[in-house]
């Protein structure tokens, strides 16, 4: 068995939250004079009341591609989830979207981003060939882009286990030519994650698949239990393949960094038997 504790920490890729995106408009809302108040909600989470004070901002300002982008943003994530809140969202975003220049740079790319993660998780059934459209546009509108990185990462997750799942090889080459286009540092990690999985879960090539966790874990995840699956993962694959030293380092790193974990001191045992087989 290649994983003897723990188990493969490969998670469905979860949208980049449009709560998250509604924060990130807060916190740089927070240097404008006034409209504070929708801005505080979001940072305190209270999304309704965020989205009750966006509604009535939007409506006095419709011309406000940030007001827009932001009302739609918190219709996402307001309870309860509602399909009309979700095609108010999309609504809004496509006139906002209709409104700015081709060129724009500072609200363009977070509309079509959120209007991609509506057709690819807000929607029932997921929209994926509107998602891969608007994915797609964003890349090629604002290549370098933070968001258009992310938009890579949904389409290697689209294209590669969503769709119907073209051939091992010409998967893990989509996913590959993703990996090689994108430059920040939390996409290339959740890419090299996928590839891991395809190399693994889908064909069981533990020596293909371990150099993705490898890199993926030199990034490192925001989340400190991903950290430790992952290392617990690469410590089974290297066990797996007679890397000792390897195996040794990540059981140790997890037993570490999660002393608490009712698996921990089965790592630092299996730690101390991959050491002991070290030359």
């Amino acid at each position: 068995m290649p994983f003897p504790i723990g188990r493969f920490p490969f998670q469905v890729l979860r949208p980049r939250s449009p709560g998250a995106v509604l924060l990130a408009l807060a916190c740089f809302s927070q240097v404008l004079a006034g409209e504070t108040d929708p801005w505080s909600a979001a940072l305190n989470l209270d999304y309704n009341q965020a989205a009750s004070l966006l509604a009535r901002q939007h409506a006095g300002r419709p011309e406000d591609p940030r007001l827009g982008t932001a009302y739609a943003a918190s219709l996402l994530v307001r309870e309860p989830t509602t399909a009309a809140n979700v095609a108010l969202a999309r609504t809004t975003l496509e006139t906002v979207l209709a409104s700015l220049a081709p060129d724009d740079s500072e609200h363009r790319p977070l509309a079509l981003y959120l209007l991609g993660r509506i057709a690819h998780d807000h929607q029932d059934p997921p929209r994926l060939d509107d998602a891969v459209a608007r994915y797609e546009q964003l890349r090629r509108e604002h290549p370098g882009h933070a968001l258009a990185d992310q938009a890579a990462v949904h389409l290697g997750f689209i294209r590669a286990l969503q769709l119907p799942p073209p051939e091992f090889q010409t998967a893990v080459a989509q996913v590959g030519a993703l990996l090689a286009a994108v430059a920040t540092p939390a996409a290339r990690r959740e890419l090299h994650h996928l590839l891991a999985h395809l190399h693994w879960h889908g064909r069981g090539d533990a020596a293909a698949a371990l150099p993705h966790y490898l890199a993926g874990r030199e990034i490192g995840f925001e989340a400190p239990y991903r950290n430790g699956e992952i290392d617990l993962t690469i410590a089974g694959l290297a066990r797996e393949l007679g890397r000792d030293d390897l195996a040794a380092r990540h059981y140790r790193a997890f037993a570490e960094a999660n002393p608490r974990d009712g698996r921990a001191q089965t790592a630092r045992r299996l730690a101390a038997e991959a050491a002991a087989r070290l030359p």
